[in-house]
């Protein structure tokens, strides 16, 4: 049985095409448990122990120190340390990945690991690049819409973000045809399959997410949820992907 290692995964969402399709799904997050903080973990041995073998590795790593949506509390969130901790939080994944990444020339099974987040700062915080950029309409047709939902997708599309009413949004958001511009960082099979259905407006600005504001944990969890959509053409794309390059392991991740 194939392994999955969820990071930063609370809702489920990401992994789930996984799950739903035999593999064995390891979430580990603060919110679902304080004995799944990821920095607990502190050394390769209690981490192979636990966690033994890995074929693929996803993390929501937390954006609010990073998103741009946020850019205004940067500063502010650089002097009191959060920024700081929120870059640890992704350094420590970068150790977990490093630990299971294959290294043998010969090794030819599945293993793939991403890191996601919105447009920000986390790739120049912390010396990331070649991101794989996509909006969350552009996997849309993925998910299962009736003759109905797609004739009130069309009525609302046609208003142009006028008159959009608080279910109206909750709808767009539920049926992933909205705007969110979000990078994957990694090494995982791009050629995801796209199946777009046209963005629609929430308001004047656009995205129905800018109608949640921000300040509430339901909102917060509800604005970073990874979008079904493209949760299950990610796992289309990778569920065989074997890696096309072999690193040297890192002796020196783990303190």
């Amino acid at each position: 049985m194939k392994r999955l290692l969820s990071l930063f995964d609370y809702s489920g969402t990401w992994s789930k095409p996984f799950l739903d399709n035999g593999w064995d799904v390891v979430h580990w997050d603060i919110k679902l448990s304080e004995l799944m903080d990821i920095n607990i973990l502190q050394d390769a041995e209690t981490v192979l122990d636990m966690f033994d073998t890995v074929d693929g590795i996803i993390a929501g790593t937390p954006c609010t120190e990073f998103s741009a949506s946020g850019a205004r509390w940067w500063s502010q969130k650089d002097l009191n340390g959060d920024t700081e901790r929120a870059v640890e939080l992704v350094r420590q994944t970068l150790r977990i990945v490093d630990l299971f990444k294959p290294t043998d020339p010969d090794y030819d099974d599945v293993f793939f690991w991403a890191i996601e987040n919105p447009v920000g700062r986390m790739a120049s915080l912390l010396g990331l690049d070649d991101p794989y950029w996509f909006d969350p309409y552009e996997f849309a047709g993925y998910n299962d819409l009736s003759s109905d939902d797609l004739s009130r997708l069309n009525s609302l599309r046609l208003k142009n973000g006028d008159g959009i009413t608080k279910d109206d949004a909750e709808f767009i958001l539920i049926t992933n045809c909205y705007t969110k511009k979000t990078g994957l960082w990694g090494e995982f099979n791009r050629k995801l399959k796209k199946k777009p259905i046209p963005a629609i407006k929430g308001n004047s600005f656009g995205s129905p997410l800018m109608r949640l504001g921000g300040k509430g944990a339901k909102t917060k969890e509800i604005r970073s949820n990874t979008p079904y959509g493209f949760a299950q053409a990610f796992y289309e794309a990778n569920k065989d992907y074997v890696l096309p390059n072999v690193y040297e392991v890192q002796l020196s991740l783990f303190y």
